[in-house]
């Protein structure tokens, strides 16, 4: 009965190893979001930061997936929306309130 549960296991081990397979990110390019754009197949992003306009109103925002997102307020980055922020494929993002631009590191998903 032993052997049996050890060649079971063996077995589950040998079959979840096939099934959990790592994968590597590849640098793609740097890029600066304003308008809408949506994470393409295959590709991650890391949003590094925002670069802020400043019109008396100290609250910066972006959008994630048409959710508004307070990134930083006062000058501060807040600890909740700590950078960097990663992006799965299909995730779209844009520039907020008084945001310009959103800089961002696009990676290649390798198999």
């Amino acid at each position: 009965m032993r052997t049996f549960l050890i060649i079971a296991l063996w077995f589950s081990l040998v079959s979840i190893n096939k099934t959990v397979q790592a994968q590597t990110l590849q640098f793609s390019q740097v890029l600066l979001v304003s308008t809408t754009q949506t994470v393409p197949a295959n590709k991650v992003w890391k949003v590094e930061g925002v670069m802020p306009v400043y019109n008396g109103n100290a609250i910066n925002q972006i959008s994630i997936n048409s959710t508004s997102i307070v990134v930083s307020t006062f000058g501060y980055t807040l600890s909740g929306n700590a950078f960097p922020l990663w992006l799965p494929a299909g995730t779209t993002l844009a520039a907020g309130s008084n945001v310009f631009q959103v800089s961002v590191i696009e990676f290649t998903v390798v198999p």
